[in-house]
């Protein structure tokens, strides 16, 4: 029974001027329990607090990461557009450095991946595809990035970007890379320089 019931419950012996012996010694006994708990409630109430406590960390620490993870992606999307909507050179070759800086530790992203190949497709400049060739090659294990640097090579006209794709194939010693190399000794307007090179790398991989 709880101290406030037992009062009601009591309620003409408190109005009187003395209270009776046994119902004084049940009243005490009955408010020292309200007043001072058992180790058995005080362990729950303290349990319970802890409970909570640590679901609030719980929480808070999801939260954390969820504004972290959060960032990152509109870093990331905002860097790929810069890189999408670049018009010069200098602003193109600006981007792929920035986002190399930004996820030089982070795991291959697709999106980032995507970025890197639609230059190496499309008529970009020779030291932006020069750039991304080194920003793929820290994947080498990476299928995308290998048979994206192998039609590169099958593709690209320009001498530098060829060479330098020869150096980046003969890195992963790719054995799929003796057609384009191929192609490039056969090439009548290729430079000696450049089928010298794809001559080298193809007598390597048939080795």
């Amino acid at each position: 029974m709880s101290l406030e019931k037992f009062i009601k419950e009591h309620k003409s012996t408190f109005d009187d001027q003395k209270m009776p012996e046994s119902a004084r010694m049940d009243f005490e006994s009955r408010l020292k329990k309200e007043l001072h708990p058992s180790g058995r409630v005080k362990r729950l109430h303290m349990i319970r607090y802890a409970s909570i406590a640590a679901s609030i960390a719980l929480l808070m620490t999801v939260g954390y990461f969820y504004n972290e993870h959060t960032k990152h992606i509109e870093k990331r999307d905002n860097l790929v557009l810069a890189l999408d909507e670049s018009d010069t050179n200098s602003s193109r070759l600006e981007a792929i450095y920035e986002i190399e800086d930004a996820f030089q530790n982070e795991k291959e992203d697709e999106k980032i991946l995507n970025a890197f190949f639609k230059i190496l497709k499309d008529d970009s400049d020779a030291n932006s595809k020069i750039a991304v060739i080194d920003a793929l090659l820290k994947f080498p294990n990476n299928a995308s990035v290998r048979n994206n640097l192998i039609d590169a090579l099958g593709t690209e006209k320009e001498p530098i970007v060829q060479l330098k794709l020869i150096k980046s194939v003969a890195i992963l010693r790719e054995q799929r890379a003796k057609v384009p190399l191929q192609k490039i000794m056969e090439d009548k307007e290729a430079l000696p320089l450049v089928k010298g090179n794809a001559s080298a790398l193809l007598a390597m991989l048939n080795q």
